[in-house]
């Protein structure tokens, strides 16, 4: 099922030196730590200045960095445009709505957090889970404090179901839009072959949090049920009605073109982004705010970096030795044990991005490694559960219910994440090795 392939730059090789080996483990490091010691850079910063490095170095030129061949733009351009979609539902208060009918509605325990999982979850799968935990934590935080309920086993179960969801689609977080446009995936096959997989995770994801915090959830839940009336509906972000509508109609058609249309999906993206920018009541500087820069900037910089990887060839002798031992790096089980530990170390983006040159690319839906390909996205989604700091989700949660007075620790995080990671990603290798 899984193959390796001997995937070199059209031309030859070029002989690796010392700096080559420097620039990428000071990026990876870096990355890996969240900055270099004793400055204040960021992981996309140091990405950055990794990319710069290896131009001012003259191991690639500035030309060969910015191609297509080294620089996704298809892939960027598709990551943008989703940003400006999601962020103009946000600034139109369409999360904040949607939580609030949640809970509004939700006076049990298990329905609550199921209707949180559950649109967490779908929402996700299209909008991006960092929009929705960025939109849902505050809102849903207040609404439960003022209840009298505790929102920590809702806003973990956010984060966990959000990432959860977020792999249904080829679209659903910037890993997996990479992964899509780099195998030219197919979105509406990708779709229909994971969702059982998806559908079933997020059950398990409902019941360990409502296993792991039964007596946080069921005792005094009578007393503290919700009501449409309750003041934990308030909230001071203005709905927009009519914006609301114009942005999903604008998402509905871009799905279907997704669906339906040999258009590429970033060519379709872009257009969908400009409809939304025409707008008589938002202006397009806000919702440029909406687009996280630090993540464009982070993919152009691992670019280069990566593409200087593969220029010069530097880990296809470590990959081929690895084989040549008999390690099945490529079988299901170790393939899936290297991306969760390196989503991680390095966290999931620059993880595919690693991973992602050892892959060929599909020559069709009958061929066989297309799962591969479909087992990374899955699995690579999948390990930002594992720790509060796996995905860029979780920590948006964190912070965002820091202002409401709840705390949502590494440690407490880990007594949901590590078992909802190892049971999926589990999960994930028996579905793709033996059920389809």
């Amino acid at each position: 099922m899984m193959h390796l392939l001997a995937q070199q730059t059209a031309a030859s090789p070029v002989s690796a030196d010392a700096a080559d080996w420097i620039i990428f483990i000071l990026v990876y490091v870096g990355v890996a730590i969240g900055t270099i010691p004793f400055t204040r850079l960021s992981r996309s910063a140091i990405a950055l200045l990794g990319a710069i490095a290896v131009v001012a170095l003259g191991r690639m030129g500035f030309a060969a960095a910015t191609s297509q061949g080294v620089t996704d733009w298809s892939t960027l351009a598709l990551l943008f445009s989703l940003m400006i979609l999601a962020g103009s539902l946000r600034i139109a208060g369409f999360y904040t709505r949607i939580i609030r009918v949640i809970v509004a509605h939700a006076h049990r325990p298990w329905v609550l957090l199921t209707g949180v999982v559950a649109a967490a979850a779908v929402l996700s799968a299209v909008f991006a889970n960092d929009i929705i935990c960025l939109a849902f934590t505050p809102v849903l935080a207040g609404a439960l404090k003022r209840a009298g309920k505790n929102p920590l086993p809702y806003l973990i179960a956010l984060a966990t179901s959000s990432n959860i969801g977020s792999a249904a689609t080829l679209i659903g977080n910037p890993q997996n839009m990479l992964i899509g446009q780099s195998a030219r995936l197919l979105f509406g096959h990708y779709f229909l072959m994971v969702a059982p997989l998806i559908v079933l995770c997020l059950v398990i994801n409902v019941l360990a949090v409502g296993l792991i915090y039964r007596r946080t959830l069921f005792v005094g839940a009578a007393a503290a049920s919700l009501s449409p009336q309750s003041s934990a509906l308030s909230t001071d972000e203005p709905v927009r009605p009519w914006h609301i509508i114009k942005s999903l109609l604008i998402t509905a058609g871009l799905v279907g073109m997704f669906l339906f249309s040999p258009v590429p999906r970033e060519i379709t993206a872009l257009v969908a982004a400009g409809l939304v920018l025409i707008s008589r009541t938002i202006e397009p500087r806000k919702l440029f705010g909406e687009v996280n820069w630090d993540l464009i900037l982070l993919f152009i910089g691992l670019f280069v970096v990566i593409g200087n990887v593969q220029q010069h060839n530097l880990l296809g002798g470590v990959l081929a030795e690895i084989q040549k031992s008999g390690v099945p790096l490529y079988a299901p089980l170790p393939f899936s044990t290297v991306t969760v530990v390196l989503s991680n170390l390095v966290s999931n983006v620059p993880a595919v991005l690693l991973l992602k040159p050892g892959l060929a690319i599909p020559a069709g839906i009958g061929d066989p490694v297309t799962h591969t390909w479909y087992l990374l996205a899955v699995v690579s989604t999948f390990a930002g559960n594992l720790t509060l700091l796996g995905s860029i989700a979780n920590l948006i949660v964190a912070e965002q219910a820091k202002p409401h007075g709840v705390t949502v620790g590494f440690g407490e995080y880990l007594k949901v994440g590590v078992p909802l990671t190892v049971i999926t990603v589990a999960l994930a290798v028996v579905y793709f090795a033996w059920v389809i």
